[in-house]
């Protein structure tokens, strides 16, 4: 019958997995618990209670889905973008900025609030781009507090490419099988002389144009039947989605009046009609050079700038130039990622072009010209055996793509910037990604594998770019909801705080340096929907149920002075702490109506309490008051792992005699559901004053025997600091 005294030294292994329950041979079987509930582990090991959540202030509607994005121009000037449905409002330091006292600052947006999870963003300076697959690409730009403008980026030209003409009218077939000599009618004025040679596409089918009897009619040849079109003589709808599409350029001979110098005005002239009216910011790609149209005049006359040099006047023939629109539009969709790296604008996946990356010319972020020259736009297509769309793109070392199917990155020549020419795009591992905005940690990449449930560290490596390794393993159950977002904190703790998809805060303690993955689970009483870090903390877009309406406050994760006294105060979810006269009665606690909140009154704990007519009362006067939610942080221990003279001390009859935990600036705590004192009394004690927290060692006997569990619940019910740094239990094992 062997005595021991086993100690947990730290919980650097954080919350362990169900399925590790028997892995007592692993080395984090001790540095980890079975329930680490509301806390946050520190580098050095030891276990804190989480910081509360102080409320902030309430969404413009809370009914409606919103999101909060950090928007950091200066450690001074940070601010926390609210978007909702059509609008943004601004907060800086915990208050909403005001256009005037009482009414909040606003910027319309275009986006919808069913777009909102899809947004990407990046900023530089003080200006953000934001990117959704259904709208242009938003600049986001902060001239002071109170005047923001939001509108599509001013780019100069966007990308472009030969995407050919979209009909926004009728199209019908006279006969959709493979053949000659179909007729095909629009709707509207359409068709072109220089048409003829080019393809119409739409559902499957293609037919190459032959003849153009005039705007509305022309002659073309099936080759790949329109399977989608039931009938002979069926309609394409003017309102289908895609609309049907004429691929190619112009067939016709395009002459420029001018070859030089840059920026020299130059008309091109067709020799068959051929422009349409949308001409303006495209490309036209001839004779070596490029020219970018600024004005139409008619269907065989426009003319623009030469932004690169051509190499003369001469007639170019149909097929030896090209026709470049802007390949971001409301047919083929707008970039979905985006993120500045080497003095560049990224941007990438359209719904046509979902695996293309386009970067801007070097130091021009909103011109995306293309050409060969090292400071010309990068316009780059991953080679992959599926189709992978790009979902981000983060900037490190080389620029990172994360995609559906896997990890890619690109970088240029040995010891060079990226360009056109030297681009090299290779995928390093296989594992895809969800729809998760990934996190940065020093450097190091998280983000979360396709399926949603694991989370993966991109590390730099000198042999293979980078590498991939699974982070959640060891607590998969934490993220086995899914996650919805995330955002690093890296003072006071290094923590990644991250948002479940069933409303949970995970709390994942991270430092690559010590090998350190301490993920501890988290309730804040309401679904935890948006995180968000900015110089001063986190914030958290927190949907609660109050007096049984559904809010959404934003509020902050408080670690109070941590700096200087190591102690999470105020230990209450979305509370207030106000200061006065002294008073009994206390208003101002509106935003939890209704609600049973936990009162700290001049630092002393008063119990429980319900918010009515937003006041609380207490049974004496304060002239401090602090109320919020309440909640519990819990360390829960698994049965020690002993070797006996016959093995292993699982399921054995097990006696704890004593447990004897280390604390760090603690006032209160329950062992297995008994308090464990720590007031102690003497002649100068005054009941009414708070207690000093403690640093020590406190201990109980007798918890007695249990067959194979010997479970240890340690808890902090109360608003106080608490902090567990080691925890020693007296065993005796009855081997057999």
């Amino acid at each position: 019958m062997p005595k021991v005294q086993p100690i947990t030294t730290n919980f650097s292994a954080g919350e362990q997995s169900p399925r590790l329950r028997g892995r007592v041979d692993l080395e984090k079987y001790n540095a980890s618990a079975k329930e680490l509930l509301n806390c946050v582990v520190f580098k050095q090991g030891g276990a804190t209670i989480r910081p509360p959540t102080r409320f902030i202030g309430e969404v413009k509607t809370s009914a409606d889905t919103a999101r909060i994005i950090p928007f950091v121009f200066s450690r001074t000037d940070a601010y926390l973008l609210e978007l909702g449905d059509g609008y943004m409002r601004v907060w800086k330091n915990g208050v909403a900025i005001e256009s005037s006292p009482g009414v909040p600052y606003e910027v319309t947006t275009p986006y919808t609030d069913d777009e909102l999870e899809d947004i990407d963003y990046s900023q530089g300076a003080d200006t953000m781009l934001a990117a959704h697959s259904e709208n242009p690409v938003q600049s986001i730009k902060r001239f002071a507090d109170d005047r923001w403008v939001v509108g599509d980026a001013a780019f100069l030209p966007g990308a472009v490419a030969e995407v050919g003409d979209r009909g926004t009218m009728t199209m019908t077939i006279d006969n959709v099988a493979v053949g000659a000599g179909r007729t095909i009618t629009a709707g509207a004025s359409f068709f072109l002389a220089a048409d003829v040679g080019r393809r119409i596409t739409w559902g499957g089918g293609v037919a190459l144009i032959t003849a153009v009897g005039g705007a509305t009619t022309a002659t073309a040849t099936v080759e790949t039947a329109f399977g989608d079109l039931v009938a002979n003589g069926s309609t394409i709808p003017a309102s289908a989605d895609p609309v049907w599409l004429l691929e190619g350029s112009p067939q016709t001979t395009c002459t420029p009046s001018a070859a030089s110098p840059l920026g020299a005005a130059c008309t091109l002239t067709l020799t068959a009609a051929g422009w349409r009216t949308d001409a303006v910011g495209s490309i036209v790609d001839i004779n070596g050079g490029l020219v970018r149209v600024t004005a139409y005049t008619s269907s065989t006359v426009i003319s623009g700038v030469i932004v690169k040099v051509l190499s003369g006047t001469t007639g170019a023939p149909a097929d030896a130039w090209t026709y470049r629109k802007p390949a971001w539009n409301a047919q083929d969709g707008y970039p979905k990622a985006v993120t500045f790296y080497q003095q560049r604008t990224w941007l990438a996946n359209t719904r046509r072009y979902p695996q293309t990356q386009w970067g801007s010319m070097s130091g021009l972020f909103f011109d995306f010209t293309p050409g060969v020259e090292d400071d010309s736009a990068v316009y780059k297509t991953m080679d992959s055996d599926e189709i992978n769309p790009i979902e981000f793109m983060s900037s490190g070392n080389n620029l990172i793509s994360l995609t559906l199917g896997g990890e890619w990155e690109t970088r240029g020549g040995i010891e060079k910037p990226v360009t056109q020419t030297n681009a090299n795009i290779k995928e390093r591992t296989g594992w895809g990604c969800d729809r998760v905005r990934p996190e940065k940690i020093g450097s190091e990449l998280m983000f979360i594998e396709a399926g949603g449930q694991v989370m993966r560290a991109i590390a730099p490596s000198e042999v293979d770019g980078f590498t991939s390794r699974d982070v959640s393993v060891f607590s998969e159950h934490l993220f086995r909801a899914g996650v919805k977002s995330m955002a690093f904190e890296q003072s006071p703790e290094s923590v990644l705080w991250i948002a479940t998809t069933d409303g949970k805060l995970v709390a994942m303690t991270y430092n690559a340096e010590q090998n350190q993955v301490s993920p501890c689970s988290g309730d804040v009483g309401g679904e935890v929907e948006w995180v968000a870090n900015l110089p001063e903390g986190t914030y958290l877009l927190v949907k609660r149920t109050i007096d049984g309406d559904v809010k959404r406050y934003i509020e902050f994760l408080d670690w109070g002075d941590w700096r200087a006294s190591q102690e999470v105060r105020n230990a209450h979810d979305c509370y207030l702490e106000l200061t006065g006269a002294a008073s009994a009665t206390w208003a101002g606690f509106d935003h939890l109506e209704g609600e049973t909140v936990s009162v700290l009154a001049d630092d002393i704990y008063m119990g429980e309490q319900v918010v009515t007519g937003g006041e609380i009362t207490l049974p004496r006067t304060a002239t401090k008051v602090s109320a919020g939610l309440p909640y519990v942080a819990r360390i829960k221990q698994e049965a020690p792992e002993v070797g006996t003279g016959t093995g292993t001390s699982q399921a054995q009859a097990i006696s704890v005699h004593s447990t004897y935990v280390r604390f760090h600036k603690t006032i209160g705590a329950r062992l297995n559901g008994t308090d464990i004192q720590f007031r102690q009394f003497d002649v100068d004690m005054t009941l009414d004053q708070p207690l000093e927290p403690f640093t020590g060692l406190k201990s109980m006997t007798d918890l007695g025997w249990a067959q194979g569990e010997a479970e240890m619940v340690l808890e902090q019910t109360q608003p106080y600091p608490w902090t567990v740094l080691a925890i020693i239990r007296n065993v005796t094992v009855n081997a057999g």
